[in-house]
């Protein structure tokens, strides 16, 4: 069938409009060059051909002007918290165009572009791209490619599809405008950008972290908040802002929802997940490296992060972890795998391939304890006690009796005194009571014995921490600090460990340092058992894993202590601490 001439005409086969956005900050306007094809005309708006199936250019540009509207209006541009900045075209360059106007197979061919200024009051610190062509249910799907630019350096790229946002971080103090002369300069202060956002340099990617420890197995995810809304239906009065009683009311929804879409499995044992963390972040990168406080967010630019952690009662050595929503957003879902302290990994899952499996090379047993040398109780004297006692008074009533002069008295004192002395030599084996050498001095180890055995303590003590559950800790703790202390120690010990900027998170031990220990002989402190003290000083390493990110910190701490040998062992048996202070900390990214 021929097409009349002058009659409307079909959409073309390309049924998307496809259009490329180059957005440029400077001091006190963004400039925005947006370019679309010929084709995005037709799509949106009824047009008619001429005789020779062109589309005539003056008909074009008169719809081109009336498009700028349309792309003003759809066209999103807005600060940290959601506020649109206002836009207003400059000029459309349509020079492109024949003059004999564009024929119904060349409509990609040709471009129109057009140049916008966005104003804003203050010099914004993140800036949120995102389009919406078409309003709420676009009968036409469209894809922007952008571009941004600060003073005309690269910041960063994105590919949006309708509805989704992109957010860039501004850094005013980067002097941009003079890196662009010097392009090294330039890279490296883009590479310094990535250490500073913690890798996380994507405000519209879902990104994924899968941990595996001797104790748990752990998924972390981080979704844009616009990106979830497509895969979870969430309520909210403002459509630019979620509160933080919208968040609270949203999380067990959230929770539901990805517990239901994935599933990890270990040592053919599937697990069930506990939710450590749920929490809605703003722009702010420093956001992700502290716990930071509940506070209402842009939906542009806020994300969703979950941290489940999945207990094992030992090391993993097979692991499978499954995924299973995928949307147009989300084809796929990378994930990023760091195993014990061996690297890291990348893995992909997809609708045809949604399970990921991992297996341990060897097996992992946890580093034992440090093994004492047993402590030597004393020598001891076994005394007679009724032989003494019976000798003295022998003694006692011979004397009375020589003192009585002859006669009678003095026979019955002898008689007495002789039956005294027999009972003693009799009584020598019964009721004997073992006492302490006075001089016997190999009891107490030397310095350099005692120091091995405090610092053999000493780490030990710090290793019962290499467990997670409390009861395994304890049992292990027990085996350095005596029953009474337990408590004491068990407490400092986990104060000291916490990161309360990391919502109290439990850092892992990587270095105990022991720097000095001063030791002291304590005589008659254990009875029949050594013991000695000690004045320490000494350093704890620990770290938090979150979001691809490493949090290190690093302690110092002085503190007194008393050792002692018992029939188990030695132990601490007394804990002074005087001093705890942090001496170091860094975040940097998991390699």
């Amino acid at each position: 069938m021929a097409l009349l001439a002058g009659s409307p005409i079909p959409l073309p086969a390309h049924p998307i409009s496809l259009t490329t956005t180059l957005v440029d900050v400077r001091d006190e306007t963004v400039q925005v060059h947006f370019s679309m094809m010929v084709e995005d005309l037709i799509l949106y708006y009824r047009m008619q051909t001429d005789e020779h199936l062109r589309f005539p250019r003056e008909l074009l540009e008169r719809q081109a002007r009336r498009h700028t509207a349309f792309v003003l209006r759809h066209l999103h541009l807005r600060d940290r918290d959601g506020n649109r900045l206002a836009g207003d075209l400059v000029e459309i360059d349509p020079s492109e165009l024949p003059e004999e106007g564009v024929h119904i197979d060349d409509l990609m061919a040709y471009w129109i572009h057009y140049r916008f200024e966005f104003t804003f009051a203050e010099r914004p610190d993140f800036l949120t791209v995102a389009q919406d062509f078409g309003g709420e249910e676009p009968v036409v799907p469209a894809e922007m490619q952008v571009r941004v630019f600060h003073h005309g350096v690269l910041m960063d790229t994105a590919v949006l599809s309708h509805g989704t946002a992109h957010t860039v971080p501004l850094d005013w103090e980067a002097g941009w405008e003079r890196a662009r002369e010097e392009v090294e300069a330039a890279r490296e202060r883009l590479r310094e950008r990535r250490e500073e956002t913690l890798g996380i340099t994507s405000y519209s990617a879902v990104y994924s972290f899968l941990y595996i420890t001797e104790d748990e197995v752990r998924h972390e995810l981080l979704v844009p908040l616009l990106t979830l809304e497509t895969w979870l239906p969430l309520e909210r009065e403002d459509p630019r802002i979620m509160t933080v009683a919208e968040q609270r009311a949203a999380r067990g929804a959230i929770e539901a929802f990805v517990r239901q879409e994935s599933r990890v499995r270990v040592d053919g044992e599937d697990l069930q997940p506990v939710l450590e963390r749920l929490q809605f972040f703003g722009p702010e990168i420093r956001d992700f490296a502290q716990d930071a406080p509940e506070r209402d967010v842009s939906v542009y630019n806020a994300r969703v992060g979950l941290i489940r952690s999945y207990p094992v009662r030992q090391a993993p050595r097979q692991l499978s972890f499954a995924w299973y929503y995928f949307d147009e957003r989300m084809p796929r879902l990378r994930s990023l795998v760091y195993p014990f302290d061996e690297g890291v990994e990348e893995t992909i899952v997809t609708p045809y391939s949604p399970v990921f499996t991992w297996e341990a090379e060897a097996l992992r047993p946890r580093a034992p304890l440090i093994e004492l040398p047993p402590p030597d109780p004393a020598r001891t004297v076994g005394l007679p006690l009724v032989s003494l006692l019976a000798l003295g008074l022998a003694v006692l009533v011979g004397g009375i009796g020589w003192r009585r002069g002859p006669g009678a008295a003095r026979r019955w004192c002898a008689v007495a005194a002789l039956a005294l002395l027999a009972t003693a030599a009799v009584a020598r084996n019964t009721g004997r009571v073992e006492v302490a050498a006075p001089a016997d001095r190999t009891m107490v180890p030397d310095a350099a014995g005692a120091e091995l055995i405090f610092s053999g303590l000493h780490a030990n003590l710090y290793r019962a921490f290499d467990y997670r559950e409390e009861e395994h800790v304890y049992d292990t703790l027990a085996r350095s600090v005596a029953g009474p202390l337990l408590e004491t120690v068990y407490l400092q010990v986990l104060r000291g460990l916490r990161m309360e900027e990391q919502g109290g998170a439990v850092s892992r031990i990587r270095e105990v340092a022991l720097e000095e220990a001063e030791i002291r002989p304590v005589a008659g402190r254990g009875g029949r058992w050594p013991a000695f003290s000690a004045e320490a000083a000494w350093t704890v390493t620990g770290t938090v894993e979150h979001w691809g990110h490493v949090h290190t910190r690093t302690n110092r701490y002085e503190a007194g202590f008393m050792v002692e040998g018992r029939e188990e062992g030695w132990r601490i048996t007394d804990f002074d601490p005087r001093i705890e202070e942090r001496v170091g900390m860094q975040i940097s990214l998991r390699r």
